[in-house]
C-alpha cells in the first residue's frame, strides 16, 4: 500500500481518527521525529505528521478494510501487530507523515519532496517503510529500529 490512499484512508479514520500528537510518540520517537521535522525544514520542507498513536480496536478496524469491508486493503498488520499501536506505557513507536509544498499536503509520492523526507527520516535515525518491497512499502510511515525487539 502506498500513501497516495492515504486521502481515503484519512477520510476512513475521520470516525475513529487517530492520534496526531507528538507527545503520543514514546520518548526516542519524538526525539528522532523532532530531528526528522528539523532536518526537512533545512532542506526547505515541512513535515504534516498525521498519524502517531493508533488503538487497537482502530488498527482492527483498518485491517477490516478490504476484507470484511469495502475499499482496497489499507494494512497487513492486526491489534497489537503496528509500532502504531501503544506498547505499555500507552505510547506509540511509529507515525505517518506527507511533505507539505506550499502549505498543503504532497499526497503524490513521485514528487521529490517524498525522498528528501525518507532521507532525512533515516538520517534522524527512524526506519523509513518507503525503502521496503511489496505490499508493505509505505513511503508515509516512519518507525524506530528499536521497536518490537528485546
Amino acid at each position: 500500500m502506498g500513501c497516495t490512499g492515504n486521502v481515503a484512508i484519512v477520510s476512513a479514520w475521520a470516525k475513529v481518527m487517530s492520534s496526531r500528537n507528538l507527545e503520543d510518540l514514546s520518548h526516542d520517537m519524538m526525539r528522532m521525529a523532532t530531528v526528522h521535522k528539523q532536518l526537512c525544514k533545512a532542506k526547505g520542507i515541512e513535515l504534516l505528521i498525521y498519524c502517531t498513536l493508533r488503538s487497537n480496536e482502530e488498527q482492527d478496524a483498518l485491517y477490516e478494510i478490504g476484507r470484511t469491508k469495502s475499499g482496497k486493503i489499507v494494512t497487513n498488520a492486526r491489534a497489537g501487530q503496528s509500532a502504531h499501536n501503544p506498547d505499555e506505557f500507552g505510547k506509540s513507536h511509529a507515525y505517518d507523515c506527507c511533505p507539505m509544498i506550499s502549505g498543503k499536503p504532497m499526497w503524490d509520492e513521485k514528487h521529490p519532496s517524498w525522498k528528501i523526507a525518507g532521507h532525512c527520516g533515516e538520517e534522524a535515525g527512524l526506519i523509513w517503510s518507503g525503502r521496503w518491497s511489496g505490499k508493505l512499502k509505505e513511503t508515509c510511515h516512519f518507525q524506530n529500529p528499536k521497536w518490537g525487539k528485546p
